[in-house]
């Protein structure tokens, strides 16, 4: 299973910052990911001997670096650090946003924001994550994630939950992401946190999840995108959001923040009624 090449919308600058997160200090794939990182404007001319030469590993070491984050090989691998010397040039762009002013930038981005959420509640959010907190009340197995930022809503979730003894599953590597996804089953909740509504599209561009669709998992994936449809996502909870810098994670923040305090009401109440039958 481990060996697998995934195949997915990569994202190296992600990908190698998950690889940090996740791995050991002193493992090869820490000192691997770190070296690019930092080493990145440089790397297009760089052979994988160099490389393993840089890290004190071995070339095997760096092939089996490239696997383990989801490449087929080096080759591949030195495709991406091209593909992300040619995005990071539009990388100034993307902290753009409405309202912005450079003369009061702190209370135009607080303004923004503010703005923002203003207009992403709507009677349906408010119904699906009472829905949402239902699922999580009956299921045993549940498992939260997302893409680039959102997976820290994923953690957010994951933490809050955790106080009422609600424990839940999340990891930051999408190679493990992919792994939780295709074993998952029937018995299992599953929801995804991702603004675009791109995360299956990113994660599984080539191979689809769910071969026995019977025996999937209940899956909820919440986004602003209100025209995504995917036919093993069972329910939805979708937000209005303005797309730019001042937009993203905040709401998907709060939905997560809503489900959580739905879920201990919902805790709650059951247990007072409990009582109140027991009394």
């Amino acid at each position: 299973m481990r060996n697998e090449v995934y195949f997915f919308m990569f994202n190296l600058l992600i990908i190698l910052l998950s690889t940090i997160n996740s791995e050991p200090i002193d493992s090869n794939n820490y000192k691997i990911a770190r070296y690019i990182m930092e080493n990145i404007d440089t790397m297009e001319k760089c052979t994988i001997s160099e490389l393993a030469k840089q890290c004190y590993v071995s070339n095997s070491s760096v092939s089996r670096f490239c696997r383990d984050i989801g490449l087929e090989d080096f080759t591949a691998l030195k495709q991406q650090i091209t593909i992300y010397a040619i995005q990071h040039k539009s990388a100034p762009n993307k902290f753009k946003f409405q309202g912005f002013d450079d003369q009061s930038l702190c209370r135009s981005y607080l303004l923004s924001v503010i703005d923002n959420l203003n207009h992403m509640y709507s009677k349906d959010v408010e119904n699906q994550i009472k829905k949402v907190a239902k699922d999580i009340s009956k299921y045993n197995k549940i498992a939260a994630f997302g893409y680039m930022q959102s997976e820290s809503v994923a953690l957010n979730l994951q933490f809050d939950l955790q106080r009422t003894d609600k424990v839940i599953f999340t990891c930051i590597k999408i190679v493990d992401q992919i792994d939780y996804i295709n074993n998952a089953d029937k018995d299992t909740l599953i929801i995804i946190f991702s603004e675009s509504g791109a995360y299956f599209r990113r994660l599984f561009d080539r191979k689809k999840p769910f071969k026995n669709t019977q025996n999937k998992p209940k899956i909820y994936l919440i986004t602003s995108n209100q025209d995504v449809s995917i036919p093993y996502v069972d329910e939805y909870i979708r937000y209005n959001c303005r797309h730019d810098y001042a937009s993203h994670p905040y709401p998907l923040l709060m939905i997560e923040a809503m489900i959580s305090i739905s879920y201990t009401q919902l805790l709650y109440s059951q247990k007072n009624t409990i009582g109140d039958n027991f009394l």
